[in-house]
């Protein structure tokens, strides 16, 4: 029985020492994003930095939606058909390449996580005020997780809007080549912490000790 929040903060943090070997296509991205700033600084020289930055980000963000496109349309697939589920993943994954190709300032690439974090939280949030899990059974389509997804879809209201503050808390307090570390690291820090809040919630529907 969990009577305090310090229980909760416990079972979360010692969830931490279980976490299985992370994929190396999570390095992918950043590492584009960490060498090709640097080298098309060089290339467009320090007066067109904004330029450098906004092209690094395209082709590291490019690679990221390319590495999780599959699963994404397979996501998609639970709700849509096989035609609707196409074309809203290619629409998700070209609408923010196109909107950055007309962009010249790092900010709008900062925000763009922020729009995604967003948009993501919003629909889980609409899921919890409507009583639903379609979304979170997306996700974690296993007959196993089934009585996990209600605390699911509220867990993932509260983990996307968090990263949502952290990310602009960062745009406000850091230089913009600062956040490209953060970006760079965000799938690696995104994933774990994911997988901790998704132990911690199995552990409270199961009723497992602290």
């Amino acid at each position: 029985m969990y009577r305090n929040p310090l229980d909760l903060i416990r079972l979360f943090l010692s969830l931490f020492q279980d976490l299985p070997p992370l994929s190396r296509t999570l390095y992918v991205p950043g590492a584009i994003l960490l060498l090709g700033y640097p080298v098309l600084t060089v290339l467009l020289g320090q007066t067109d930095d904004g330029q450098a930055f906004v092209t690094a980000f395209m082709a590291a963000l490019a690679v990221r939606i390319a590495l999780g496109f599959e699963g994404m349309v397979r996501r998609m697939l639970t709700k849509y058909s096989a035609v609707q589920a196409a074309l809203l993943a290619i629409g998700f994954a070209a609408v923010p390449l196109l909107v950055l190709s007309f962009a010249a300032d790092p900010v709008w690439c900062q925000r763009m996580q922020s729009a995604f974090y967003l948009v993501i939280g919003a629909i889980f949030l609409s899921d919890v005020l409507k009583n639903r899990v379609a979304t979170a059974a997306s996700f974690w389509p296993d007959a196993e997780m089934r009585q996990h997804l209600p605390n699911l879809t509220r867990a993932m209201v509260v983990y996307n809007f968090a990263f949502l503050l952290l990310n602009e808390t960062l745009i406000h307090t850091v230089a913009a080549s600062n956040w490209l570390l953060f970006w760079a690291v965000l799938p690696i820090l995104a994933h774990t912490v994911l997988r901790a809040l998704v132990l911690t919630v199995v552990n409270l529907d199961e009723g497992h000790p602290v």
